[in-house]
């Protein structure tokens, strides 16, 4: 039965006053809890892709985004995710090596 199908049966069952237990036997689900955890499966509309935290246009070629510091772990590990786009921009793939070095506050990674 495709998700779309099931909730719609299972709206008009329920609009017909039956409870939880009857809409699954009248399904055709042994036990209840097989169709409560079906219908908590249905697939929801997929979420829009999230706009990146201030994004600034800077110059002509460079754009520059804020990212957050967050924990990691246990204890004091903390790391930066860095966004997908800039990292495709400057060609980097997944196992691509990166130099990281620190000057006067800034943090540059570079391709090797």
């Amino acid at each position: 039965m495709e998700p779309t199908e099931l909730l719609s049966k299972v709206k008009s069952l329920t609009r017909r006053g039956l409870n939880q237990d009857q809409i699954a036997e009248e399904l055709g689900f042994k036990i209840p809890f097989a169709f409560s955890s079906r219908v908590i499966k249905v697939p929801q509309a997929p979420k829009p892709v999230p706009i990146p935290k201030a994004a600034k246009r800077v110059g002509s070629a460079t754009r520059v985004e804020q990212v957050e510091v967050k924990r990691r772990g246990r204890g004091e590990k903390f790391g930066v995710n860095v966004p997908q786009e800039p990292l495709v921009r400057a060609g980097i793939e997944p196992g691509t090596e990166l130099k990281v070095t620190v000057r006067k506050g800034r943090i540059i990674l570079t391709v090797q």
